[in-house]
């Protein structure tokens, strides 16, 4: 499926901070401290898919997930939402600012470029995140190069299938990555080439403005670069506390002018906030977005276009997740909604709730359970499906 391969090269890669230890190992070189780690996964995962239900015509969310098969059950053996990774860092501190550099190398259990997941092709390998940083207490942190976007980054950090399946894509030909809540409830926060400044955190209070290499908003493939276009600003602001019930809130905010083909001039615009709150074992989060010139996919559109190609009218969407998560002993169980909707130029409402049972063996390694069901709506029907997998993650 060429549409498959494309979402799984943007898709692919998803930032590992806050899922597990992604720097296991260092040792010093001179006057640097070097790091080594990462994760690999694995999840045996069941598609449900129903003939009588796939029936909206065109393309879903909840369509895609059974790739080519419209009646059957699919199976796979395939990368969760993360792919498998190899993070080096080396950092040091020279006159009087902490310096540091960050390669992230992903990696995939099935091949890609041929049709089907076929043992007899290649995986493939990409360097999704490459970026300096330096600064001090004083002046905060300057970050340079390629890393994930601050739109919508905490929802997919924070979502429980970031470390497990949840919503699968293409059963028949997994690629390297599953959606997880993407098009669910939040869109894909993107790796994008970036200069930004994470300003000194004072009393919990954290703020991040940045400008990134612009979007294009073609119709598919919505995060290629338009070196010509205007550049993209994201802001980001945030506040944690700790105590008897800790949590975090944080809101981030999104512009960049369009030149579309056509000549006319449009905008992707968008706005979030994401929230989180520990209660003895208890765990609730909540995000919502609302955004112009994006899918409920990602930035710019992917799958379905952020705008009309013809009249420059910027698609709309919104959306939204609900998550609560128990933890005991070394188990934790976990249930997310989430919905999203898009409203102008390719309506549709997509839904999804995922149940996951994550269970510690070791510091290390993670076993997993998860269900997820699955349901897209348009003008002309729905389309439904489910999947249920079983897996686990190791960090080193």
């Amino acid at each position: 499926m060429k549409l498959s391969k494309l979402v799984m090269a943007m898709l692919g890669g998803v930032c590992v901070a806050g899922a597990g230890s992604a720097q296991a190992a260092s040792w010093e070189a001179g006057d640097w401290t070097l790091g080594l780690g990462g994760n690999i996964n694995a999840f045996y995962t069941v598609t449900s898919c129903d003939s009588g239900d796939l029936n909206a015509g065109g393309t879903t969310l909840a369509r895609l997930a059974c790739g080519s098969a419209t009646n059957t059950d699919n199976h796979s053996v395939s990368n969760g939402l993360l792919p498998a990774s190899l993070n080096f860092s080396a950092k040091t501190r020279q006159d009087g600012y902490d310096l540091g550099a960050n390669i992230n190398v992903y990696y995939g259990l099935t091949s890609q470029g041929g049709a089907g997941s076929d043992a007899l092709a290649f995986s493939t390998v990409d360097a999704r995140q490459i970026y300096l940083t330096f600064g001090n207490a004083n002046m905060g942190t300057i970050t340079m190069g390629r890393n994930f976007g601050l739109f919508a980054l905490d929802a997919i950090l924070n979502d429980i299938s970031l470390i497990g399946s949840g919503p699968t894509f293409t059963a028949d030909d997994p690629g390297h990555t599953t959606l997880g809540g993407l098009g669910y409830g939040y869109p894909y926060t993107d790796r994008l080439a970036q200069i930004n400044w994470t300003l000194p955190t004072s009393g919990g209070f954290s703020a991040t403005i940045g400008v990134f290499n612009p979007l294009d908003g073609v119709e598919s493939g919505g995060g290629k670069a338009a070196g010509n276009a205007n550049p993209g600003f994201h802001g980001k602001v945030g506040y944690n506390w700790e105590g008897s019930t800790p949590g975090m809130i944080s809101a981030t905010y999104l512009v960049q002018d369009v030149d579309l083909t056509t000549g006319a001039s449009s905008q992707i615009e968008g706005w979030d906030i994401f929230g989180k709150v520990s209660i003895d074992n208890f765990g609730l989060a909540g995000y919502y977005f609302q955004g112009d010139g994006m899918s409920t996919l990602a930035l710019g559109g992917l799958v379905f276009p952020g705008f009309n190609q013809a009249t420059g009218q910027a698609e709309e969407s919104n959306g939204y997740y609900l998550q609560g998560t128990y933890q005991f002993g070394k188990t934790k169980l976990g249930l997310n909604w989430g919905e999203s909707e898009q409203k102008k130029v390719s309506p549709v409402e997509n839904r999804r709730v995922t149940l996951g049972v994550y269970h510690n063996l070791t510091s290390s390694l993670t076993l997993m359970a998860e269900y997820s069901d699955m349901e897209s709506k348009t003008s002309v029907g729905s389309d439904e499906t489910s999947a249920f997998n079983l897996g686990a993650i190791l960090f080193f």
